[in-house]
C-alpha cells in the first residue's frame, strides 16, 4: 500500500513485522511453475530491556535484510479500511478526490492523514467499476513504523495492511478458485476476509480474538453471526456463488473444537490450512510458529505494485 520504492535486489521477497514481544520476518523466493520457496522464517523476541529498534538491527544484520526488497504490515488499530464510491474524475486527481470523500469518516484531520486505494471488484449486478477501497492511516503513525525499520537498517519498499496479506496467503489455496473465506486471529482482534480468484472481496474486523474465542460459550456464537452476515453481503452485492469453505488460520494458543463449532452452527466446511499448501519449506512449522509468522509470510508473498 504505502510505498517508498520500487526496486528488487536479489529476486528475494521479505518482510519484517515488530510486534510488542519481539519481530516476525520471512523470506521468500518466487519461483515460475512452483510453488514459492520459504526460505528463512522466524520470531526473534525482545531480550529483557531490549529497544525494539535493537531487536530489529540485530535480526538485520543476522539475516542481510539490505541487499532484498522489503515490506511490513501495519497493526489492526493503526489504520481504517473502508469502502468508498469510486470518484468520476481522472486518474491524476482521484488521490486528492478520495481525500475529500474520507474526509468525515475518519476521527482525525485530513491533513494528518496518508491514503492509498486498491479495487473493490464489481457488483454483480452491473458488472463496472462501483466502488475502491480506501486504506487511510495517520501520517505520523506510517512514518514513525518507516523510521523504526530504516534506522534498523532494513531497506523497506512497502507498508501493506492484514488485509491483503492475508489476501495472498488465501490467493495460494485451492479454493480461491471458487470462493473462500479465511479466518485470522490475533490476542484480543480477528479479522474475516471472503476472497476468490486472488481478489478482495469484503474484510471485516473484530473485537474477538483467541483470548475471547477460548470463552466459547458466546464468542463462537457471534463469530459465527459475523460470518454469515459477511456472506450474505458478498452473495447479494457481488452475486456471487456461495462460499463452501472457511479456511481458520493457526492459532498461536489453541480453541480445542473451533472448527467443529463452526461448522455446526453455519453449515460450511471449516478448514485447518498448512503453510505448506501455499509455499515449499523445508522443515514443517509448528501451528504457533505459523502464526506468529502468518502476516509476515503473506505480506512477503505481495505481488502487485502499489496503484497510487
Amino acid at each position: 500500500m504505502f510505498s517508498f520504492k520500487a526496486k528488487a535486489k536479489n529476486g528475494l521477497l521479505c518482510a519484517v513485522l515488530p510486534t510488542g514481544e519481539g519481530t516476525a520476518f520471512a523470506i521468500i523466493r518466487a519461483r515460475k511453475g512452483s510453488k514459492p520457496l520459504l526460505e528463512k522464517y522466524g520470531f526473534h523476541p525482545l531480550a529483557p530491556g531490549q529497544e525494539l529498534q535493537d531487536n530489529i538491527q540485530q535480526l538485520t544484520s543476522r539475516l542481510g535484510l539490505g541487499k532484498s526488497q522489503c515490506s511490513t504490515v501495519l497493526n489492526m488499530t493503526d489504520y481504517q479500511l473502508m469502502m468508498v464510491e469510486a470518484p468520476e474524475v481522472p486518474q491524476a486527481e482521484l488521490r486528492a478526490a478520495i481525500r475529500w470523500r474520507i474526509r468525515d469518516l475518519i476521527d482525525f484531520h485530513i491533513d494528518d492523514a496518508v491514503l492509498d486505494v486498491f479495487d473493490s471488484p464489481a457488483s454483480g449486478a452491473r458488472a463496472v467499476q462501483e466502488h475502491l477501497y480506501v486504506v487511510v492511516s495517520k501520517a505520523s503513525t506510517v512514518n514513525e513504523r518507516a523510521e523504526l525499520l530504516q534506522k534498523a537498517g532494513v531497506d523497506l519498499e512497502i507498508i501493506d495492511i492484514p488485509e491483503l496479506a492475508l489476501r495472498n496467503i488465501a490467493a495460494g489455496l485451492e479454493q480461491d478458485e471458487r470462493g473462500q473465506a479465511l479466518l485470522y486471529f490475533e490476542a484480543d482482534r480477528g479479522l474475516i476476509t471472503l476472497t476468490r480468484d486472488g481478489a478482495l472481496f469484503l474484510a471485516r474486523g473484530m473485537e474477538v480474538g483467541y483470548r475471547q474465542l477460548q470463552d466459547q460459550s458466546v464468542s463462537v456464537d457471534r463469530l459465527a453471526l459475523e460470518l454469515q452476515r459477511s456472506m450474505d453481503y458478498y452473495d447479494r452485492h457481488f452475486q456471487q456463488a456461495p462460499i463452501t469453505t472457511i479456511s481458520l488460520c493457526p492459532l498461536i494458543e489453541p480453541v480445542p473444537g473451533l472448527a467443529e463449532q463452526l461448522e455446526e452452527q453455519t453449515g460450511i466446511t471449516v478448514k485447518q490450512f498448512s503453510i505448506t499448501d501455499i509455499v515449499e519449506i523445508a522443515e514443517p512449522l509448528s501451528d504457533t510458529e505459523t502464526a506468529r509468522c502468518l502476516l509476515a509470510i503473506g505480506a512477503a508473498l505481495r505481488t502487485e505494485p502499489t496503484q497510487l
